[in-house]
């Protein structure tokens, strides 16, 4: 159980792309959008006036031409009759042409200023939810875009994508399609089902952390952008490994081991290797098998080759527990004949 980040599938910050003022908004917070809804109006005057100008000299260029081709037409003709000269006749050819470019370079300038007033509406880029406002009527919009909030901001919640940084230690058993359920605080007595789609590929060196990425449904829409969830994998154990209770644990020079009761009733330490630490028990993999009795509660002291008798909780059989049975007997104990005097009276057994 880790803790994640609720992300949108998709999230839109909205900037102005031309300046203005707001004249209008007509989506609020948490208005549902379609592609392309209009979201507000920014009133442009420095642009319409822009437009009109370059309007004005797509005109004169265009008469310009005009009259260049005129003119190189008649100059043409003379030349047949050797009344002008060859060098005159192409450099009024060459103005023509030339006035033909001027013609071109104005009507770029118009379709341009024309396609930015078409950014006076501002859009929604796809289809979602609106997660943020901040425009009122009025408000000046830049059209940089630099070191300025965004006018809106839209996130496709249609799916959820959420973020998990997971221990190294966990890092390996965490592949594409790992199944995963989230718990979130809104909704306390319900569950809703993720999968993992992808993993950073790489450990953060600082945290030492791999961030994995999972997607949720969100048809129901209880799911928001920004939310705390713990995430619950669903990891398939591992055949050699098993769970024992913490208190289980030994640690000599720095190792863990486990004490368990060999056939003769004589302790025998174990070296293991915790796999996964689940708090009150760790699951363990090593020479320990199965089958093997292991001592729940062991006392600091306890060393090879001690010679030991288990004895039986009240109302309890006497039979050779695996090492998981013994790991739940929390009233079993296993020590040195003369210890065992003082437990069971300390016990009352």
């Amino acid at each position: 159980m880790l803790p994640g980040n609720v992300d949108a599938f998709y999230s839109a910050s909205i900037h102005g792309q031309v300046k203005g003022y707001v004249s209008e908004w007509r989506r609020d917070i948490g208005a549902k959008v379609k592609q392309g809804d209009v979201l507000a109006v920014v009133d442009t005057p420095e642009l319409d006036q822009s437009i009109a100008v370059a309007q004005s000299e797509l005109e004169k260029a265009k008469a310009n031409l005009t009259l260049a081709n005129v003119t190189a037409a008649r100059w043409n003709s003379l030349r047949n009759t050797a009344a002008v000269s060859q060098q005159a006749a192409d450099e009024k050819d060459a103005d023509a042409r030339a006035r033909a470019a001027e013609v071109d370079a104005a009507q770029s300038n118009v379709d341009r200023l024309k396609a930015e007033k078409g950014f006076a509406n501002i859009v929604a880029p796809f289809d979602g939810v609106v997660t943020a406002r901040n425009v009122d009527v009025g408000s000046l919009v830049r059209a940089d875009g630099v070191d300025t909030r965004p006018l809106f901001t839209v996130a496709d919640v249609h799916q959820m994508r959420i973020y998990v940084p997971v221990p190294e230690t966990y890092a390996a058993a965490l592949k594409d399609g790992t199944q995963a359920t989230l718990e979130v605080p809104e909704y306390p007595d319900r569950t809703f089902d993720a999968s993992v789609v992808t993993t950073s590929r790489a450990i953060d060196p600082k945290t030492r952390t791999l961030l994995v990425e999972l997607i949720a449904d969100n048809k129901e829409g209880l799911l928001h952008p920004g939310a705390f969830t713990r995430v619950h994998f669903r990891i398939p154990p591992d055949p050699n490994t098993f769970t024992i209770p913490a208190s289980a644990m030994l640690y000599r020079d720095a190792e863990p081991r486990v004490a368990t009761v060999g056939p003769d009733n004589r302790i025998v330490m174990k070296d293991v290797r915790i796999v996964r630490d689940l708090g009150t028990a760790v699951e363990i993999a090593g020479t320990v098998s199965q089958d093997a009795r292991i001592i729940a509660n062991p006392p600091d002291s306890i060393g090879d080759g001690e010679e030991v008798r288990v004895m039986e909780a009240a109302g309890e059989k006497t039979q050779g527990p695996s090492a998981q049975q013994g790991a739940k007997r929390a009233g079993d104990h296993a020590t040195s004949a003369d210890r065992m005097a003082q437990t069971g009276r300390d016990h009352g057994e």
